[in-house]
């Protein structure tokens, strides 16, 4: 039987409020259970801001008519996901088919809240439906499923449930999407809402920010902020756009945007004189985060918490580095790479609990561009670079046995930066020649590394950026024209498509 122990720090990660209920990593029905997807539900009691969470014990312990726990995790009126299951407990019974979820066993399929509200004279509280989206998304990036396997029971029923009532299931999945788009993932291609956007220092030398949707086309927009430098990298976080520059005044520029507001804003987290990198950086929980080389050559950190409106941060010890850090989540944990003047590797990590830390990965040398790198599966964490022979080297991190693995990915050579991301359970890595090809890497559990091309040769002057949304994966570059040309794969199909975006950059 499979289990899903890593559910609460998925959710913590994401910025779920999570409490975590008894022994709920070993507490279970028998049977088999093997997630693809996740179900709704409403608890048919009703809760209030003074009793958020009344059918909590029932969804525990269950029923005299059914065995418990009836859910993995329950949401309460304030939107705090209480978790009390990792394994197959008895909440969808049989499914009838439902999108991509197949007829048969619901309860080995699905993974289920039970959002509490009594769904006939109360519908969902706003936080209850925003934080389902957010942990919705969270699983689903988890299981590399997109929003089409988010499902509510009416729809899966062969007994003629109503839950959830009140909800549009389709503009639910669209907000997960949207979710699923955006998740906080940073880099110099990102997703928000449902568009796809591409963050660039212009020739003008202010900010490019060119993004397509299938309501707005496609988008040229100046945000200004210049004279930058370097390059760009934005995410998406709490509803709004966040993009990071360096000015040639060594401060940084950051942007931010949602819907409803005119121009972006724009401040410097107190950075003046201290930025001499590109930044990097990822949303967290309720904040935002950003490092970057000082001007004394050391990591330095600044953050933005939602909560509290306040910038804070410091540098963090580990010693001196060049080029351009690189930064993601794992789990609840922050990871930032570099490489030393000597081609070592720097990691530093950070989780709630612990000062920063540094290591190196047991890379001493060899480390010849930028290091990228990213979270896969919930257990593993890996960074890859180009080493001195312009191959790409990989590192990764085995969390259950707590060791390094890692080997050279035949393909190149290759110049420049290399950048790697997870799309579904599959891993890519795109960089280029010195002639200007694309060279994409990639693996997935069960075959060894590939590589091709996606079609584009001779056309690359400056590193790739990928790009993950649901049910496609995207890489976009800088052509010989100063333009950025942008190609794409849709999974249902395996169709490669390209065009070209335009621009100055």
């Amino acid at each position: 039987m499979a289990t899903i122990p890593w559910l609460a720090d998925v959710l913590r990660a994401a910025g779920v409020r999570v409490v975590e209920h008894g022994d709920w990593r070993n507490r279970m029905v028998a049977g088999s259970f093997n997630p693809i997807g996740v179900l709704w539900h409403h608890t048919a009691a009703r809760s209030s801001a003074s009793n958020p969470h009344p059918a909590l014990n029932t969804c525990i312990y269950g029923r005299s008519d059914l065995q418990g726990p009836l859910c993995h995790a329950v949401v309460d009126y304030h939107g705090v996901f209480h978790v009390i299951s990792a394994g197959r407990a008895n909440h969808a019974g049989a499914s009838r088919g439902s999108g991509p979820v197949p007829a048969g066993d619901g309860n080995t399929m699905l993974v289920g809240w039970e959002i509490d509200y009594d769904g006939v004279n109360q519908r969902m509280t706003p936080a209850q439906y925003e934080a389902s989206l957010t942990a919705t998304a969270a699983v689903l990036r988890q299981l590399g499923r997109d929003a089409s396997y988010a499902r509510g029971h009416r729809e899966t029923s062969t007994g003629g449930k109503i839950d959830p009532s009140f909800i549009d299931l389709d503009l639910m999945r669209a907000d997960v999407a949207a979710r699923l788009g955006a998740g906080g993932v940073a880099g110099r291609a990102f997703g928000f809402g449902s568009g796809q956007h591409y963050v660039a220092v212009g020739a003008a030398g202010t900010l490019a920010n060119l993004s397509w949707s299938a309501g707005t086309g496609l988008v040229r927009a100046d945000w200004g902020g210049g004279p930058l430098t370097g390059k760009a990298v934005g995410y998406a976080h709490a509803g709004q756009q966040h993009v990071f520059a360096r000015g040639t005044d060594n401060a940084l520029r950051h942007w931010w945007w949602g819907p409803g507001m005119g121009a972006p804003g724009l401040d410097n987290w107190n950075t003046v004189g201290r930025v001499a990198s590109d930044p990097t950086g990822f949303a967290y929980g309720n904040q935002q985060h950003v490092f970057f080389r000082n001007a004394e050559g050391n990591l330095e950190h600044r953050f933005y918490d939602l909560t509290t409106r306040q910038i804070a941060g410091g540098v963090w010890p580990g010693g001196g580095f060049v080029g351009n850090p690189f930064a993601f989540v794992h789990r609840d944990q922050q990871h930032i790479f570099a490489r030393t003047a000597s081609g070592g590797l720097i990691h530093w990590y950070w989780w709630p609990g612990i000062d920063p830390g540094s290591d190196n990965w047991g890379i001493t040398a060899g480390v010849a561009s930028d290091p990228t790198g990213f979270s896969y599966g919930g257990n593993q964490h890996h960074v890859f670079f180009r080493n001195t022979d312009g191959r790409l080297q990989h590192r990764f991190f085995d969390d259950p046995s707590g060791t390094l693995g890692g080997g050279v990915w035949a393909g190149g050579p290759v110049v420049g930066n290399p950048h790697a991301f997870v799309h579904r359970d599959q891993q890519h890595i795109f960089a280029r020649t010195a002639s200007g090809d694309l060279v994409h890497w990639y693996w997935w559990p069960g075959i060894d590394p590939g590589t091709d091309n996606w079609g584009a040769v001779g056309r690359v002057t400056d590193d790739p950026a990928g790009l993950s949304l649901p049910g496609q994966h995207h890489v976009f570059y800088r052509t010989t024209n100063g333009t950025l040309e942008h190609r794409f794969v849709n999974d249902a199909n395996g169709q490669l498509s390209t065009d070209n975006w335009g621009g100055a950059l």
